[in-house]
């Protein structure tokens, strides 16, 4: 699916009234070639949103997906990060930049820093310029290979990935657990961004059911904190406890009763 040319403004409010402006190779006059700014419908990135799948599930078929959708066009450091803001959460924002910038280190050591190539405020790279431009594109280029590459492939995650609460099991019990797991199958640190965005994603999909039910219901689950999380799993974990203390005392009530009624009924 390529992006249609339309106007729109769109962000978070760190970012809100920026309109997305690609820019696009054009003629200009005979033999010359310029760059001017073509305004990116944002329905579109949002439709896209639906369309690229989840990070966690398909990092490479999602980085071919956001590549073909990008198009030809070249992109400003503000744009670029504010359709990265609409498509990832923070954590997996985090993890796209970190195994970004890793990539590009390796692939480039005598070369600028990749926390260079990216960097955490606009550079102010001037399109009208090669260099300008080159940086643009090496920073689309960064962003793609850290998607395919921000997520662990370890041959052991897997394991991890199997793992499902018990049905007894407290949501503290149950994330505790899943650490370890992260931990020994992996090496993977679960304070580290790559661990908290698993963790997070582990804990609401293999929770039991009704605990799954209630976390997915959560308007934006992905953007809260795992402490979050946890506290209204532990809510509906309690419930359903006093549902079946409520349940057990109304047995016990029964049995009572059928006692009392035998002992009249024999009297």
């Amino acid at each position: 699916m390529k992006a249609r040319m339309m106007g729109d403004e769109w962000g978070e409010s760190e970012n809100e009234g920026h309109s997305l402006l690609p820019l696009r190779e054009v003629p200009t006059a005979p033999g010359v070639i310029g760059f001017v700014n073509v305004p990116l419908n944002t329905g579109d990135v949002r439709d896209f949103k639906r369309e690229m799948g989840r990070l966690l599930d398909d990092p490479f078929g999602v980085a071919d997906r956001l590549d073909e959708f990008l198009g030809s066009s070249i992109y400003t450091y503000e744009d670029l990060m504010a359709i990265l803001r609409s498509l990832f959460n923070n954590e997996e924002r985090e993890m796209i930049k970190q195994a970004g910038i890793r990539d590009w280190d390796r692939r480039n050591p005598q070369g600028t820093p990749g926390d260079q190539k990216w960097p955490n405020s606009s550079p102010s790279w001037n399109a009208q310029t090669e260099d300008g431009r080159r940086s643009m594109i090496d920073l689309r280029n960064i962003i793609i290979q850290g998607i395919r590459e921000a997520v662990p492939r370890g041959q052991n995650i897997s394991k991890t990935f199997n793992e499902c609460q018990g049905k007894e099991e407290s949501p503290t019990e149950w994330i505790e657990r899943l650490r370890r797991s992260l931990q020994i199958y992996s090496g993977m640190d679960p304070n580290s961004p790559v661990g908290e965005v698993l963790l997070k994603t582990q804990f609401v999909a293999k929770s039991w059911e009704d605990i799954q039910r209630k976390l997915e219901k959560i308007d934006g689950w992905q953007d809260k904190s795992l402490q979050e999380l946890l506290r209204e799993a532990q809510k509906a974990y309690m419930r359903r406890e006093d549902e079946k203390q409520k349940v057990q005392a109304k047995v016990l009530v029964a049995a009572v009763k059928e006692v009392q009624r035998q002992e009249q009924a024999s009297g």
